[in-house]
């Protein structure tokens, strides 16, 4: 076990950190905070986030990209720590004369100092940028200086089937409140779209792969189904991981446990990691929960590891980043990662 209080181990993490490549396939706060957690360790150069967008919808004429922006709020400090998503002592007084207008999407909470972000994304676009470069650029103003990369370039949004109707990610998960019970997922488009170059040149260069704690369904599905992305997360030579968003039987945040008792798939670590069996080589759970590990390694055929997977703060995903690293140094250097 690798203990902060160690000065020498932690010094020889950070060496082993400042040598190795990492990907973080990141959506939600989750896959937000695991981000948080390499951010800490991991040289800017050295670390790409690669993020969901099929939560990404338009509202007042303005392409809203929630995943990455809670990405980028939280790897900036400029996040709001109660709501865990927005900008920190943001206002609203944009969105309070749309609510007076009763303007169409004003139940989706913009804050002021997001509407300019949305704002500056929308007309860069319209000028033909690319959601990457855009992205790109806005990092860099935040002073967020390691890759954060959209999955894909192309607009592929996630639509909800419901017993009422379809509806749009964003209608059923803040308009709806994930209340209408959910038949199927579908992935608009998601086809059609293509990973982009940026995405399969990081997977390809990262010593580790971590798809992180975010919900497997919401955000880490919608970018495996992007055309190209499991073929370029197969060939990733680098040991791959997967961190269960579970703990207790439980998601810490979101509605996973229910969206997963509608879809009929179960809701246990081994029904997690079977989603990921054919993608990644080991299958991270939570230290409570290591009573799994058997059955997740016998339904699943992979090599499990029990860690300290609840990540409230930066601090807390610094030390399972930290975890993780060593686990791929270990990899590395017996030559056992496929």
């Amino acid at each position: 076990m690798i203990r902060s209080s160690s000065f020498a181990a932690n010094t020889s993490l950070l060496v082993e950190a400042q040598n190795m490549k990492v990907a973080v396939l990141a959506g939600g706060v989750g896959g937000a905070r695991m981000a948080l957690g390499f951010a800490r360790i991991v040289p800017p150069d050295d670390l790409s986030i690669i993020v969901n967008v099929g939560d990404d919808d338009r509202f007042h004429g303005l392409y809203v990209c929630p995943d990455l922006d809670t990405v980028l709020y939280t790897l900036s400090g400029v996040v709001d720590r109660t709501q865990s998503w927005g900008v920190a002592d943001d206002g609203t007084r944009a969105l309070e004369v749309l609510r007076k207008l009763d303007a169409p999407g004003a139940w989706m909470k913009l804050g002021d100092a997001d509407l300019g972000l949305h704002l500056y994304r929308t007309s860069r676009l319209a000028q033909g940028a690319s959601l990457t470069t855009v992205t790109e650029d806005v990092s860099h103003r935040f002073d967020v200086h390691c890759a954060l990369l959209p999955v894909t370039d192309d607009e592929c949004p996630t639509m909800v089937e419901t017993a009422t109707g379809v509806l749009r990610f964003q209608e059923w998960f803040v308009r709806d409140r994930a209340g209408p019970a959910v038949t199927k997922l579908c992935f608009q488009s998601a086809h059609k779209a293509q990973v982009t170059e940026r995405v399969r040149g990081a997977l390809r260069a990262a010593d580790l792969v971590v798809l992180a704690p975010s919900n497997p369904y919401l955000s880490v599905l919608p970018m495996l189904e992007v055309g190209g992305m499991r073929e370029a997360l197969h060939q990733a030579p680098g040991l791959k991981v997967a961190v269960s968003p579970l703990i207790g039987g439980r998601a810490i945040k979101g509605p996973l446990v229910k969206l997963m008792s509608d879809l009929g798939v179960g809701s246990s670590n081994s029904d997690i990691a079977a989603s990921y069996s054919d993608l990644v080589n080991v299958f991270v759970l939570d230290e409570g929960d290591a009573q799994d590990a058997a059955n997740v390694s016998h339904r699943c055929a992979l090599q499990v590891e029990a860690m300290h997977t609840l990540i409230p703060d930066g601090a807390r995903a610094e030390v399972l980043a930290r975890r993780l690293i060593a686990l791929a140094s270990t990899r590395r250097t017996t030559g056992a990662a496929r």
